[in-house]
């Protein structure tokens, strides 16, 4: 199991935004990450007041960092340095059941295609073995310095 410390040396989220706690199973086309949805989670208190729902888009984000973490750590640490990942394309995103504080988010993710610095994965995300997310998404690696300047 490689676990919130570990992710952490790998992809660039932080704090908040990091929302996947630990990778249970991983290939260099694959893994299997674990989201524990707490109830004090920044969204709890206002999606929604007293029933409180993990945005949709939360969950494909979690998807996507346990797909960033598959793509970084096929790289080096030189070649992750100053690395980060931006979303290019989502498709075919479905959401079939609420997740809840409380509920363990499994995030399976398979890397399909790799052309050059893209990316492109499926993801689905269950609870309890339910399936409550899924999508086919792509993403560039770039580093920092490479960013056109706005």
């Amino acid at each position: 199991m490689i676990d919130a410390k570990q992710i952490e040396s790998i992809i660039p989220h932080r704090g908040n935004m990091r929302l996947v706690d630990e990778i249970r199973e991983y290939t260099d086309t694959s893994a299997v990450g674990v989201k524990y949805v707490r109830d004090d989670e920044f969204w709890c208190d206002g999606h929604f007041p007293g029933n409180p729902i993990m945005p949709g888009v939360l969950q494909i984000e979690a998807l996507a960092q346990t797909a960033c973490y598959v793509a970084f750590a096929r790289l080096s640490p030189e070649e992750r340095e100053g690395m980060l990942g931006y979303f290019t394309t989502m498709e075919k995103i479905k959401f079939s059941h609420m997740v809840r504080p409380g509920d363990k988010l499994e995030l399976h993710v398979e890397l399909l295609v790799t052309k050059m610095k893209l990316h492109k994965f499926h993801g689905i995300a269950f609870v309890g073995g339910k399936k409550v997310a899924e999508s086919t998404f792509t993403a560039i690696l770039q580093k920092v310095e490479d960013q056109p300047q706005q």
